[in-house]
């Protein structure tokens, strides 16, 4: 005899990375990337929050330094520095995404579930700061296997 339970409730959900299909089980779908990607986020149906720091800024540090340990040259150049602040805005701004009033609609929000890749910061830590049972679920959006192995959908 298959496990009965009552209907689920519709919860309010940040997304720190891209999904839509949530919206069709009637879920309320925010998700908080750079503001680069607005307009993009908006015309897929979902609310959007904008993160801190610079993607580009965030990305060029990281294809400099590959590894753990940066590159002399990195700490020459003063990025560890940059980067700091580049981490700082985007944990700030990850807390009011769990919290902040939708900035085009003034819609209040307070996220009921996060859905987080691991490189997005703060999801744990918004989490507890929510004091609550708040599910957190980490996904991972890397490839695996090769293309070849795995090719993508036409």
């Amino acid at each position: 005899k298959a496990l009965e339970i009552g209907p689920v409730p519709r919860l309010a959900i940040v997304m720190l990375i891209v999904g839509k299909a949530l919206l069709r089980y009637g879920h309320r779908v925010r998700l908080a990337t750079h503001e680069t990607f607005r307009s993009f986020v908006r015309e897929q149906g979902l609310e959007f929050y904008p993160l801190g720091g610079n993607p580009a800024d965030l990305m060029s540090f990281m294809v400099k330094n590959a590894g753990i340990v940066p590159s002399v040259s990195s700490i020459i150049a003063g990025d560890i520095t940059k980067n700091r602040q580049i981490i700082s805005e985007i944990l700030q701004s990850t807390w009011k995404a769990c919290i902040d009033v939708d900035d085009e609609t003034g819609i209040s929000f307070v996220a009921e579930a996060i859905i987080a890749n691991p490189p997005s910061y703060g999801h744990i830590h918004c989490a507890q700061k929510l004091q609550s049972s708040r599910p957190v679920v980490q996904v991972l959006l890397a490839a695996r296997r090769p293309a070849a192995v795995v090719p993508a959908p036409p």
